[in-house]
């Protein structure tokens, strides 16, 4: 049988908090009615915040005819939803820069912004209006591979070697080796930070969209598509052939045929490429 979440937590010992900033971020964020003068005025707070909105401010994707020096600078170069992403990701960025970083930490972040910008994109793209919380989901989505490394760093570290040289189903060897895989610890995780629900559905159901609950499936399945962009981009430990089932079930969800997953594939590439530098400037 399978671990109960308040198990699987007694099982990994004392969690993680949600760091301080990234609380009152992820509120303000998903406030449709936040002012650009509320988010400068948390971006104030934090001098890492401060910086990264500048350097990608910054980027030569924007343009500038001259040197962005002030937030109300970057704000306007960016626009509110760009700020807004960077600023998450920013935030976010730190739960997987705990444990000793190294190639493994470095890609498990590079793959969680790709999931995140390539399933908001999928989104857009189809004219949900849910692309906010499915940027968050997907830079959250495999949270629980942070916590594992984090707990267990030699025996996770060599698990994800295997993966990233050998491949394999990576779920069904983290069960073999340690009795619940990320996707539960995930759940967990998030549960014990009180995000919402449709976010820790994504956690615990991005590799099998169709077992989650039904009002959560749409946004599980966006993120499953941006999961499996970012694989196919070969950004991420695995193969993108382990993941056709889910991308299977998240086509399922959201009525897509080939042809109409090919368009809005495209044009999810498409808006990656422009938003290149939340990759590269990270």
């Amino acid at each position: 049988m399978p671990l109960s979440p308040l198990e699987l937590i007694k099982n990994l010992g004392e969690l993680p908090p949600l760091p301080q900033v990234a609380t009152r971020v992820i509120r303000l964020t998903a406030d449709l009615d936040a002012s650009t003068e509320q988010l400068q005025n948390l971006i104030r707070t934090d001098q890492a915040l401060s910086s990264q909105l500048l350097k990608v401010a910054n980027s030569a994707m924007f343009g500038r005819v001259r040197e962005v020096t002030t937030l109300t600078q970057a704000i306007m170069t960016l626009g509110f939803s760009t700020t807004r992403s960077v600023v998450l990701a920013s935030s976010v960025k730190n739960l997987f820069t705990r444990g000793p970083a190294g190639v493994h930490e470095r890609i498990l972040w590079e793959h969680a912004l790709v999931t995140a910008l390539g399933g908001s994109a999928f989104s857009q793209s189809m004219r949900f209006p849910i692309t906010e919380e499915v940027f968050l989901a997907g830079l959250m989505h495999d949270i629980g591979k942070s916590v594992m490394h984090l707990k267990f760093p030699e025996s996770y570290s060599a698990l994800l070697k295997h993966l990233s040289e050998q491949g394999g189903d990576g779920l069904t060897l983290e069960l073999d080796a340690f009795g619940f895989d990320h996707a539960m610890v995930g759940e967990a995780l998030l549960s014990s930070w009180n995000i919402a629900e449709g976010i820790q559905a994504v956690a615990r159901w991005h590799h099998d969209p169709l077992h989650a609950l039904v009002e959560h499936q749409r946004l599980v399945a966006l993120v499953a598509l941006g999961n499996q962009m970012a694989f196919d981009l070969q950004v991420g430990i695995g193969m993108p052939d382990s993941l056709a089932g889910a991308t299977w079930e998240a086509l399922d969800i959201l009525h897509l045929n080939d042809a109409t997953y090919q368009e809005h594939r495209t044009a999810a590439l498409e808006a990656l490429e422009r938003d290149k530098a939340l990759i590269t400037d990270f």
